[in-house]
């Protein structure tokens, strides 16, 4: 029983609960070893189309870097080719995604245009 666009996937799940309120992170990883992984940012949304996004304060932030290392690395070894996920900057040492953990308001209420 699973509906066509679910709006709760697990796999994004296990990085919601890194950064509660976070609806965009910013992260980077070896990709020999993804591992070795670190939360960059963490951003929500601006309210209106075309503004910057806007940054969550690094007290939102998990303490936890190693914990948070592993579940970075284990979305991206399994997940990093879904659509939410869009890599920023590709070295050989370290790739850098922004991935995308909810929608913005203004395609929730206005619809999908594409």
């Amino acid at each position: 029983m699973s509906s066509p666009h679910p709006h709760r996937t697990p796999p994004l799940d296990t990085l919601r609960e890194l950064v509660p309120g976070a609806e965009l992170i910013k992260v980077r990883a070896n990709p020999n070893n993804w591992d070795q992984a670190m939360l960059l940012a963490a951003y929500t949304w601006p309210q209106h189309q075309g503004d910057r996004l806007v940054p969550l304060d690094h007290g939102a932030y998990p303490d936890d870097s190693h914990h948070t290392a592993l579940t970075i690395g284990e979305f991206l070894s399994r997940y990093r080719q879904l659509p939410v996920v869009r890599v920023l900057q590709a070295s050989a040492a370290a790739y850098t995604f922004l991935v995308e953990l909810a929608r913005p308001s203004w395609e929730l209420s206005g619809g999908d245009s594409q």
